[in-house]
């Protein structure tokens, strides 16, 4: 029995430019929030206590594999040293690696807590071209109406 092949319908011209359109707007969307955290001394830290939480989840994870790897070879041939000698120097790395994070986490997250003033970059477009420049070349940032609008204080 032979098999259709179903195509799918082309888009048409409106809905690839509304395509288009909410990429862009999401783009922006993502220049505006991230502009607004890094030039707000209390987002900035925020935003980077956050990301190094997340790369601790990923190094438990990593920590976790490198253990079990090494349970495997506990006792290598004498072939196989080499290759394992590097995963132990691997797994001391990645509890250095956890272990600066962790550290480092816990120091962004005190230096919130005990200045809860928030600093400002400005202004805030002269960073919006930044990170556009950095994440987005082709993107055209819209102008901002409302400074004030356009930021958290």
């Amino acid at each position: 029995m032979a098999h259709r092949h179903h195509k799918t319908p082309t888009k048409t011209f409106q809905q690839r430019q509304t395509e288009h359109h909410l990429s862009d707007q999401k783009d922006r969307a993502v220049v505006e929030d991230m502009a607004a955290r890094f030039t707000c001394s209390h987002g900035v830290a925020q935003d980077f206590a956050g990301q190094c939480k997340e790369r601790l989840v990923d190094l438990d994870f990593d920590l976790l594999c490198s253990d079990l790897a090494l349970g495997f070879w506990a006792d290598p041939p004498e072939a196989a040293r080499p290759i394992v000698d590097l995963l132990r120097e691997l797994a001391i790395e990645r509890r250095r690696h956890s272990d600066a994070i962790t550290q480092i986490h816990e120091r962004l997250l005190a230096v919130n807590k005990d200045n809860p003033a928030h600093y400002h970059l400005d202004p805030i477009e002269h960073y919006q071209v930044r990170v556009r420049d950095r994440l987005f070349p082709d993107l055209k940032l819209r102008p901002v109406q409302n400074p004030a609008a356009s930021r958290d204080h």
